[in-house]
């Protein structure tokens, strides 16, 4: 069957990867095995698909836009040789709207690998909604973002665009530049260059189920105000008196005079740990 022709949409915010030595890379820094179970985010026109496909890996792919949507799945249909691993499965659906940890239990599964050259405005979404609001069911992660997103999502403390994102993942993951990605490797060009990052759980937990949203609230709180000082951001945001601020310090030996891209990823974590025992007493 003749395959229509297919323009992209701006409101869609769609840019196709199209070079498949980038695919490759991709691939090939996952180390997948036969057997694994991949999640695709925003499958578009189908290079990372048919390439995860091509693995033997047990493949479910998320595409919203019906046209390329119905251009995978005839792909598939029609397609000479069977993949090796189970037939792919694909998802007509929102990438904001799905639930992984729902998607992946209804299937019997306890975990995947998730993947995603995503449009660029959707970033935020995949990196909350899934990557710190599904973490647990998370093995790893390949993410395609705008480069100047995953330069700040790798950033140390005390750097200018260190913040909110990367105390919270590099809490939860360790976290790695896989490659930098050119506009030349998308159509159409975007205006910006791009980066993969690699997230893969830590193998020891930092940050307890029950201690998350605490933790990522606290976070939030102090880059929102990151110009102040942490103290008066305990204070407005907590209520925290003298007193507590001075029993925090004495805790944590933290100065609450500091602002908050000084910390590290353990001070926020011990921060969070000793706020409830300050604040009750």
């Amino acid at each position: 069957m003749k395959r229509k022709s297919f323009r992209p949409k701006k409101s869609l915010g769609q840019n196709f990867l199209y070079d498949p030595a980038i695919a490759a890379r991709i691939l090939d820094a996952a180390a997948l095995k036969s057997g694994d179970t991949v999640v695709e985010l925003g499958a578009g026109k189908g290079i990372l698909t048919r390439a995860l496909a091509a693995r033997g890996v047990q493949l479910i792919a998320i595409e919203l836009d019906p046209p390329l949507f119905d251009e995978l799945a005839q792909h598939f249909r029609e397609a000479t040789e069977r993949p090796p691993g189970p037939e792919p499965e694909l998802i007509n659906d929102d990438l904001t709207k799905v639930k992984l940890g729902e998607l992946l239990s209804e299937r019997g599964i306890d975990s995947c690998i998730l993947f995603g050259n995503i449009p660029y405005y959707l970033t935020r979404d995949v990196l909350f909604g899934y990557l710190v609001d599904h973490h647990h069911c998370i093995e790893a992660a390949y993410i395609m973002m705008q480069k100047e997103v995953a330069d700040r999502i790798v950033s140390p403390p005390g750097s200018r665009v260190n913040g909110i994102t990367s105390v919270i993942l590099q809490a939860l993951y360790d976290v790695r530049m896989v490659m930098k990605v050119a506009p030349g490797s998308f159509q159409p060009r975007p205006r910006v260059s791009s980066a993969v990052l690699e997230f893969r759980v830590l193998e020891e937990k930092l940050v307890e189920e029950h201690e998350l949203r605490p933790f990522v609230n606290l976070v939030k709180n102090l880059f929102q105000q990151r110009r102040k000082k942490i103290s008066s951001t305990l204070r407005s945001f907590y209520g925290l008196g003298p007193d507590e601020l001075n029993a925090l310090h004495a805790a944590t030996d933290i100065d609450m005079r500091s602002r908050p891209e000084s910390l590290s990823r353990d001070q926020f974590i011990e921060l969070m740990r000793q706020m409830p025992e300050v604040s009750s007493k």
